[in-house]
């Protein structure tokens, strides 16, 4: 991010025709959008495998993991950080483990949910105990959380109904177990309603990683793609994944400018000029893409 104030300065330079405030406006809102700081939420029951597929999303190890016991008793903030980008992943306390636990998180979870860019809800594939988080998603859509920003993962695939038939090479389900986690999928998908697809994976195979990350990019908002692209480990990232985050870019751009120009009573004459400076702009921070993250 060490292009940010010279490419602001090229801006300044083209838009200097603009009221100063203005101008110094739609510098700063530009800035905000481009040095965002995305934060995710992890929900799950205590077991479910939220820390475990954090650390095989991620560039390094950023949740504890304890086979016996639950790790997470509060909300844990894990800043991530790579060069100067930033993001924050929030893992929140497991669900299911005692009714006086779950009392206490319903205000924990409803508190955190507006400043979340996304849920990833991890259930597991190898299980049908979904009623503390079935209790949990009824409540906090009755608040007023949005469905369609919430990812429904169903976590262990590799241990669905037959385990044993897991195929060691290549590291994929038996036909038999893709037979179960469709199964499993449309359940979920009917208990759970959303916008996307319910996603069986497994984190310690790396199987349906790759396919994880596509639709988190999808799933997020246009003003955070970029930023979370970044901290993936690029062995489950695509080309498809990369120009995904770069056309984002360009939108919260182009929006960013708009929101702050269009709120302007600025002449048509200037307007004019603005509508053919716009799109150069716009290209011009674009290119700056891979300074920026």
């Amino acid at each position: 991010m060490s292009m940010l104030q010279p490419a602001l300065e090229i801006v300044r330079a083209h838009l200097k025709f603009l009221p100063k405030k203005t101008l110094q406006n739609l510098l700063s809102h530009l800035q905000q959008t481009i040095s965002y700081q995305p934060v995710i939420g992890i929900i799950g029951k205590s077991g479910s495998g939220k820390s475990s597929l954090c650390n095989a999303l991620f560039e390094s190890s950023v949740c504890a993991t304890d086979p016996i016991q639950g790790c997470t008793r509060e909300a844990q903030r894990l800043m991530l950080s790579i060069g100067e980008r930033r993001m924050t992943i929030v893992d929140l306390p497991g669900l299911g483990e005692t009714p006086e636990y779950d009392h206490q998180y319903t205000h924990l979870y409803n508190q955190l949910l507006p400043e979340l860019d996304l849920i990833v809800w991890v259930l597991r594939a190898d299980e049908r105990a979904y009623a503390a988080d079935i209790q949990m998603y009824k409540y906090l859509c009755s608040q007023g959380a949005d469905p369609s920003r919430f990812l429904f993962i169903l976590s262990h695939a590799d241990r669905v109904f037959p385990a044993n038939e897991w195929l060691i090479e290549p590291s994929s389900p038996s036909p038999q177990q893709l037979l179960s986690l469709a199964t499993v999928s449309a359940r979920v998908a009917s208990l759970f309603p959303t916008a996307f697809p319910v996603l069986p994976v497994s984190a310690v195979t790396g199987w349906n990683l790759s396919v994880f990350v596509s639709l988190m990019i999808y799933a997020l908002p246009i003003q955070a793609t970029s930023a979370v692209y970044t901290h993936f480990r690029k062995e489950n990232c695509s080309e498809d994944d990369l120009y995904r985050a770069r056309t984002d870019f360009g939108q919260a751009l182009g929006q960013t400018f708009d929101r702050v120009i269009f709120a302007q009573a600025l002449p048509n004459s200037m307007m004019r000029l603005i509508s053919q400076i716009r799109k150069k702009i716009i290209q011009l921070l674009l290119s700056l893409w891979d300074k920026f993250f």
